[in-house]
């Protein structure tokens, strides 16, 4: 009886569960088309100050502002990689000048250096 009853329970709290993911899926659904639309009129506002009203100028700007907020995450990832890249070649550098550092120092004391890859 007590078995059936945590069965019940777990039941209930994973329909609770997937109820809630459902609902706020769709929430998260909603913000990505709102702002989407904001980005169509942030695009829309730059073509014109660009002096591209309508036909062939307007679409390649739209084009181009589209390509630019497409690419924008792609730019972001690639700069990040290039700064883990430069933070983890300072600290190899670091850890190069202070091993020099040491060997020097046993070395003015008469003690044998250690070596520094």
């Amino acid at each position: 009886m007590l078995i059936s009853h945590r069965r019940a329970r777990t039941r209930a709290a994973v329909a609770a569960l997937a109820a809630l993911s459902c609902v706020a899926g769709a929430g998260g659904a909603a913000a990505q088309i709102d702002w989407g639309r904001a980005a169509q009129r942030e695009d829309r506002r730059t073509c014109e100050k660009f002096g591209a009203d309508g036909g062939k100028d307007y679409t390649r700007c739209m084009l181009a502002q589209q390509r630019r907020r497409d690419q924008a995450p792609l730019y972001a990832a690639e700069q990040q990689r290039a700064n883990a890249q430069a933070a983890r070649d300072n600290v190899e550098t670091v850890r190069r000048i202070r091993c020099n550092r040491e060997a020097k120092r046993a070395r003015e004391r008469g003690e044998r250096a250690p070596w520094c890859p």
